[in-house]
């Protein structure tokens, strides 16, 4: 058998109402039995605030595409292992019905693994409760368990949206790029088909992408399995598609990923991509009656813990929380250039529909915002760990092995006694995964971050011997073979070699502090609301401050947070949690505020921040005139950069 003949399963003829089949006589998609090329896009769901959902889909469909690809995201489904969630905006039901009610079919990008420059790939967290747990493999009984359990959960969710039920979805594509992965284990792959087909069933496309290398194609499809390829606007199509025939001699030729821009780093420049270079390349595709799918149509926001890291050259480079990605729709959703640009080379090949572009979201700058210092991290290590409090264990543990999935963990322990009035050197064995702040005495004395020559700094211990060390996760690796990424301190922790034992470890939910009236938090049980002394100015603090909504008016606008003179940390307004800044490295400077943020209290906007390394209200007095934050119209993400360290 060849490896397309089990895919003819039967040519649709004039009675069959819904059938999206592949032709391999004629190399296209038949769609009720006529052919069909998709130009398609992607969005994924958790990253474009379900209030703007039919706006970009709106936009999509006026841009010249009749299909919406997206992913799905297993680890904002199932963020504790048995407990699922598909309310707001992770409601991928919902989504896929908007979808289809506005008339663009959907392609689902299924998973297990995703990529997409989120944390962990889009695999939960708690997959690395055992960090030797061994992923995307058949060799792992633990993993496939746990795949085959949410499979079993989320793919009877797709099968009524099949095309061929009377839903949306044409296709669906068994994990990701897997070629890449370099383990070539055709056994899982073939798991993951004979569960995908248990689920779905056998009148729906299931298929692989693989980059334009013919080593990932041997090891990322299976015969059974339709192969596509992925490139970007510098590759030429004629060259990739030549590769895809390789392993698909006949049928459509696809491109799942035609890359509209690129993926930024923290401390790197922005990347973009010259929109008349994307729209040639374009221009070359269509000319091939091949079909396409944008990656990314709209990057959208890592709003909260969602970014990813990549590890290049043994290199740690976390990602920002913009993925705005220089696609055609920008992380606010607005059509520019880039959108125009593409449409106008989609309407040479394609009859775009008579539908008018929605306009773009208005953009309001609500001005400064004064911030007050409410209290040092440490201060509020109690309520931040509530309601269990500390795990108590002999060496070190991991986020993953206390519960505590993203964000911060907190390690103390009690320097041996023979230490005291001495310089020391503090090591840790794994290297810190993120970044580590280190306090001797409650006094911040140290910055580790992720590099082999910060394994080890000097501390000055004087007559407090408590050691605290607050550990950053800046996501976890989302490719490649060393995706198994535990973060917190993931080794043991040496004083002049010694081996240092009893721990105290606190899981930190900074929703236990955000979620309360902040005003009131800072005052009976807190000392320090004000820094006493330089050395406070860079311990980690909270500073709150809220501007009155009523005066704008009833009409509530998108906006963006600058955080111009402040380091590193996290920021929440109204609550909700928008992500990570980090001005001084780079290239981001403002934070996306959708305006349903802003919806969440109609009286005033609040903001509160968790500064890690250094304000602006101490210099090196309390200076009001210094301490704010500004809401803009304009956002900025292309700003000058500097290295990490």
């Amino acid at each position: 058998m060849s490896r397309y003949s089990k895919w003819v399963w039967k040519h649709p003829t004039h009675t069959d109402s819904k059938s999206f089949t592949i032709d391999y006589e004629n190399d296209c998609f038949l769609k009720d039995g006529e052919p069909f090329r998709y130009i398609s896009g992607s969005l994924h769901y958790v990253r474009v605030p379900r209030f703007y959902w039919k706006d970009r889909l709106l936009k999509m469909k006026a841009g010249g595409l009749n299909t919406v690809q997206t992913y799905i995201h297993w680890n904002i489904h199932e963020p504790v292992r048995g407990q699922y969630n598909f309310e707001g905006n992770a409601d991928l039901v919902s989504f896929i019905e908007l979808a289809n009610s506005l008339g663009l079919l959907v392609i689902v990008r299924a998973g297990p693994y995703i990529c997409a420059e989120l944390d962990f790939g889009g695999f939960p967290a708690w997959l690395l409760k055992d960090p030797s747990i061994r992923v995307r493999s058949s060799e792992d009984k633990r993993f496939l368990d746990a795949v085959d359990s949410w499979m079993s959960v989320v793919l009877p969710k797709l099968q009524p949206l099949l095309y061929v039920n009377g839903g949306p979805i044409i296709s669906v594509q068994v994990e990701n790029e897997y070629g890449s992965f370099f383990v070539c284990d055709h056994d899982y792959m073939k798991h993951l088909e004979q569960l995908f087909r248990k689920h779905l069933g056998d009148d729906v496309i299931l298929f692989t992408v693989d980059s334009a290398f013919e080593f990932f194609f041997h090891c990322g499809t299976i015969p059974s399995l339709y192969p596509t390829i992925d490139f970007g606007p510098e590759k030429d199509p004629e060259s990739a598609f030549a590769l895809q025939r390789k392993f698909a001699p006949k049928g459509p030729l696809v491109n799942t990923e035609f890359y509209t821009g690129w993926i930024d780093y923290w401390g790197e420049k922005h990347q973009v991509k010259d929109a008349s270079l994307v729209a040639k390349s374009l221009d070359k595709i269509l000319s091939m009656n091949a079909s396409v799918n944008f990656y990314m149509y709209e990057g959208g926001t890592n709003f909260g813990f969602m970014s990813g890291a990549n590890m290049i050259l043994l290199s740690y480079k976390p990602i920002p929380t913009s993925y705005d990605y220089d696609a055609p729709l920008t992380e606010a959703g607005d059509t520019g250039t880039k959108f125009h640009v593409l449409r106008e080379v989609i309407s040479k090949h394609e009859k775009i529909p008579i539908v008018s572009i929605p306009a773009n979201t208005t953009k309001f700058a609500y001005g400064k915002v004064k911030m007050t210092r409410l209290f040092s991290f440490l201060d509020v290590v109690s309520e931040l760990s509530a309601p269990h409090g500390p795990v108590n264990a002999t060496f070190p543990l991991t986020m993953e092995q206390i519960g505590q999935n993203y964000g911060y963990i907190l390690y103390r322990t009690m320097i041996p006694k023979v230490f005291l009035s001495s310089t020391i050197r503090l090591t840790i064995s794994s290297l810190v995964r993120d970044r580590a702040i280190i306090y001797v005495g409650k006094i911040r004395q140290a910055t580790m971050f992720r590099s082999f020559d910060q394994a080890s700094v000097k501390l000055v211990v004087r007559s407090q011997p408590q050691l605290d060390i607050l550990v950053e996760n800046e996501g976890r690796i989302n490719a490649f073979p060393k995706m198994v990424d535990p973060k917190g301190i993931f080794g043991n922790v040496t004083i002049n070699g010694i081996l240092i034992k009893n721990w105290q470890i606190y899981p930190i939910n900074l929703g236990n502090v955000v979620s309360k009236e902040l005003s009131h938090i800072s005052g009976e049980g807190h000392e320090n609301v004000h820094p006493a002394s330089s050395s406070d100015a860079f311990a980690p603090a909270f500073f709150h401050g809220e501007i009155p909504l009523t005066s704008h008016g009833n009409d509530i606008h998108d906006t963006f947070l600058k955080v111009a003179g402040w380091s590193k940390g996290q920021a929440f307004v109204n609550g909700f949690n928008l992500g990570r800044y980090w001005p001084v490295v780079g290239p981001q400077q403002t934070l996306f505020v959708p305006a349903n943020v802003l919806s969440m209290n109609m009286q005033a906007i609040r903001v509160v921040l968790l500064e890690l390394d250094g304000d602006p209200c101490y210099t090196p007095h309390y200076n009001i005139s210094t301490c704010f934050v500004e809401f803009v119209a304009t956002p900025s993400i292309n700003g000058p950069v500097h290295p990490i360290g």
